[in-house]
C-alpha cells in the first residue's frame, strides 16, 4: 500500500484537538463575537456527536486488523530491519539494519567528499545568518516581515541518511541530508527564488507532455540517433567554486531582480553553498568539503545554471568544430538529444572534458527507442512517436482507492494520469497504454466500473474553457475525516464562498516504516506546545500537569522555567506552582503534545490542552477567545 496509505478512522487514532485548532483559524476571522460563539458551539457539536458514532465496516476492519498484524511482525524484528522507501519507483524497501549502516559508512569513506569535524557549528551558523540577515535589514535590502522569515531560532545539524537505488547494481544508497532545520534553510530559500530567475529556457523542460510538444515537428535524417546523457552523482560533483563563478557570470541579469549589491550576494553565497555543507551521521559530524547534498533547498537550481552553462559552452565548441545537435532538451541532470551518429564520440568528450568531476554516461536508441523521463521516444522513418513509459522498477502506485482520503481526491488522480498517457501517446500506441492504465488502476483497487466511467468521461467531454472567476480561494488545512470534514458535515458551517476546506490524511502507514534519520533531539524542537509533570515532593506525589507553548528551542524554554524556580520568581503557573508547594519539576521528561509553526494556532492548541487536563492542571491563565469553554464538550 506504501507510507501514505490512510489509515480507516478509529476512536484511537482520531484526534479532536488538531481538528478543533484548524477550524478556529477560520472562526477567529469572522467579526462579529456572537457568531463566533454560534460557529464555535456548532463545531462542538458535531465533532462530539461524531465522537460518539465513530463505526468501522467490515472492509474496514479487515485493514484495520491488518494493519495490526503488520505492527506486531515488525515488532518482533525492528531490531534488525529496516522499513524505508526506495530512491526512485515509489516502492518499498526492507534492509537489514546491519546492511544499511554498512553501506552509509562506505559512503561516508570517501575521503576526498566528506571529512569528520570535532564540533557541531549550528550555533554558530545561526549567529553568522543573523548577523547577515540583520545586516540587509539595517541597509533596506529585506522589509522587516523578510527578516522575520529569514532569521533562525533554532536550527539543528542535517542529518544524512540513504535511500536504497534499488535500480542499480547492488542496491547502493543515495545520501540525503535533511535540511529543512539548517541554520540559513530559509535563507538558500530566498536565494534560490532569485536564481531561479537566470536558468535558461533553452534546454529545460517541465515534464514530459512539455517534451512531447518538443519532439512533434522534429524531422529526422538517415544518420541522425536519439541519445541521452546522464550525469554521474551530480550533486555531489558540482564544485561550488565552478557554481559561484556561473551565477556571478549571470550577475547583469540577477541586478535586475534585486538590490543586494554583488559583493553583498556573494558573501551569502559562500555561506549558503559552503559554510553550510555539513551534516550528523552516527553522532558524528561531517563537512561535505566537495559538491551539494541532496537535500538542501539549493541544490537543483545550482545543478540546473551549473549544467546549462555546460552546455552552452560546449555548443558552442560544437559550432566551431561544425557539429550541430538537430534538439537538445534536459529535466535536471537528464539529457535528451538528437545528434549524428558520426558525432557521437566528439560530443561526449566534449562533455567530459568540461570538468573531470562531471562526468557523462550515455545511451543510446536500441532498435529504435529511447526511453527518456516517462516517454518511450520511436523512431518511425523520419518522425518520432512517444508512448508512455514506466520503467521495470516502478511500483505502479497511486493513490489506494480503499485509502481513507477524498473519493474526489482518488479519481482526480485517476483523471490526471489518463491525461499525461494520452497526451504523450500516438494514436497507435494508445489501446495497449489504456490496457496498462487500468491494469494499475486495479491493482490499486480501483472498481472497473469507475474505471470505464473515468475513461468514457475524459474521451467524450468537451474542450476545457478557461475560467473567468479570478478570486482567491483560502483553504484551510484539516485532516480528512469522513463523514465529519466533508461537504455535509463541518463544511457547511463555513458560508464563507471564499474560503473552503483542504484536507490531510489524519493516520497512514508512515508509522512502521522505520526512521533512517537519526532521532530528533526533543530539546532542540520549535514551535510546539509542550507538557511538564509536577513530580511532587519525596512524602506526597502530586500529577499535576503544567501545558506551555514556545516558538523557540524547548530546551531553551526549559532552562527558563528552571531558572525562574531556582530564583523563586512566579512568572509562570508552573513556578508560582513550586514555591508554594515545595515540589518539582520533571524537566527531563517533557513532553511535546503538538506542533504549529503559526503563533495562532499554537495558542489555541495549547489553550484546548489544557481544557483536556482541566481537573489536574496547574495553568491559570484565561484561555485566548474563550475558546476552551466553548470547546469542552468535544475535547473531554
Amino acid at each position: 500500500m506504501g507510507k501514505k496509505f490512510a489509515l480507516p478512522i478509529t476512536s484511537k487514532n482520531f484526534k479532536p484537538i488538531p481538528l478543533i485548532a484548524d477550524m478556529e483559524q477560520w472562526v477567529q476571522t469572522i467579526k462579529d463575537d456572537t457568531e463566533k460563539e454560534i460557529n464555535r458551539a456548532k463545531i462542538a457539536n458535531r465533532i462530539s456527536n461524531y465522537k460518539r458514532n465513530i463505526y468501522n465496516n467490515d472492509k474496514e476492519k479487515f485493514i484495520l486488523a491488518m494493519f495490526e498484524d503488520t505492527k506486531n511482525f515488525i515488532r518482533e524484528i525492528e531490531e534488525k530491519i529496516i522499513i524505508t522507501s526506495a530512491d526512485k519507483g515509489n516502492k518499498t524497501v526492507v534492509m537489514y539494519k546491519e546492511q544499511y549502516r554498512y553501506k552509509l559508512n562506505n559512503l561516508l569513506d570517501d575521503k576526498t567528499t566528506y571529512k569528520p569535524i570535532r564540533e557541531d557549528p549550528t550555533e554558530k551558523l545561526q549567529r553568522m545568518n543573523n548577523n547577515l540577515v540583520n545586516d540587509l535589514h539595517k541597509n533596506k535590502l529585506i522589509s522587516k516581515w523578510e527578516k522575520s522569515k529569514l532569521t533562525s531560532i533554532s536550527a539543528s545539524a542535517p542529518d544524512l541518511y540513504g535511500l536504497p537505488k534499488i535500480h542499480k547494481e547492488n542496491t547502493p544508497l543515495r545520501p540525503i541530508a535533511a535540511s529543512t532545520n539548517v541554520p540559513c534553510y530559509n535563507l538558500a530559500q530566498y536565494v534560490g527564488k532569485l536564481l531561479r530567475t537566470i536558468i535558461s529556457p533553452t534546454y529545460n523542460i517541465k515534464n514530459c507532455m512539455d517534451l512531447k510538444d518538443k519532439l512533434n515537428d522534429i524531422k529526422l535524417d538517415k544518420d541522425d540517433i536519439m541519445v541521452s546523457f546522464d550525469v554521474v552523482s551530480l550533486f555531489t560533483n558540482i564544485p561550488i567554486h565552478l557554481a559561484i563563478k556561473n551565477i556571478l557570470d549571470k550577475w547583469k541579469f540577477l541586478q535586475e531582480k534585486t538590490q543586494i549589491p554583488k559583493q553583498t550576494f556573494l558573501k551569502i553565497l559562500n555561506f549558503v553553498l559552503k559554510d553550510n555543507n555539513y551534516f550528523k551521521c552516527n553522532d558524528k559530524v561531517y563537512h561535505q568539503t566537495y559538491g551539494m547534498p541532496m537535500g538542501n533547498p539549493l541544490s537543483p537550481t545550482i545543478a540546473d545554471i551549473v549544467l546549462d552553462t555546460l552546455l552552452d559552452d560546449v555548443i558552442e565548441e560544437l559550432k566551431a568544430k561544425d557539429i550541430q545537435i538537430k534538439l537538445l532538451t534536459k529535466y535536471v541532470d537528464d539529457v535528451f538529444a538528437i545528434i549524428n551518429k558520426h558525432d557521437e564520440t566528439n560530443i561526449l568528450t566534449l562533455l567530459n572534458k568540461y570538468h573531470n568531476k562531471i562526468q557523462f554516461t550515455i545511451e543510446k536508441e536500441v532498435n529504435n527507442k529511447l526511453p527518456y523521463l516517462d516517454v518511450l521516444i520511436i523512431r518511425n522513418d523520419n518522425k518520432l512517436q512517444t508512448e508512455w513509459y514506466t520503467k521495470d522498477t516502478s511500483s505502479g502506485r497511486i493513490i489506494n482507492y480503499h485509502s481513507t482520503q477524498p473519493r474526489s481526491m482518488k479519481v482526480n488522480t485517476a483523471r490526471s494520469l489518463l491525461k499525461k498517457i494520452k497526451y504523450i501517446t500516438d494514436e497507435q500506441y494508445l489501446r495497449k497504454n489504456i490496457k496498462k492504465y487500468t491494469g494499475i488502476l486495479k491493482k490499486n483497487s480501483y472498481p472497473q466500473r469507475l474505471i470505464d466511467d473515468i475513461i468514457y468521461e475524459y474521451n467524450n467531454k468537451k474542450q476545457d474553457t478557461p475560467k473567468s472567476d479570478t478570486q482567491t480561494i483560502n483553504f484551510i488545512s484539516v485532516p480528512y475525516i469522513p463523514n465529519l470534514t466533508e461537504t455535509k458535515n463541518l463544511r457547511n458551517i463555513i458560508r464563507d464562498t471564499t474560503t473552503t476546506l483542504a484536507h490531510r490524511s489524519n493516520s497512514t502507514l508512515q508509522t512502521i516504516f522505520k526512521r533512517t534519520k537519526q532521532k530528533a533531539d526533543k530539546q532542540k524542537e520549535n514551535n510546539v506546545v509542550y507538557e511538564v509533570i509536577c513530580e511532587g515532593s519525596k512524602t506526597e506525589k502530586c500529577g499535576k500537569v503544567y501545558v506551555g507553548t514556545t516558538k523557540r528551542m524547548l530546551g531553551v524554554r526549559m532552562k527558563e522555567h528552571q531558572n525562574d524556580i531556582n530564583k523563586g520568581t512566579e512568572k509562570t503557573a508552573l513556578s508560582q506552582h513550586i514555591k508554594e508547594t515545595g515540589h518539582t519539576a520533571d524537566f527531563k521528561n517533557v513532553r511535546i503534545l503538538d506542533k504549529a509553526k503559526n503563533e495562532n494556532k499554537r495558542y489555541t492548541l495549547e489553550s484546548l490542552r489544557i481544557q483536556q487536563r482541566i481537573d489536574r492542571s496547574i495553568n491559570t491563565k484565561e484561555d485566548k477567545d474563550n475558546t476552551k469553554l466553548q470547546y469542552s464538550i468535544a475535547i473531554t
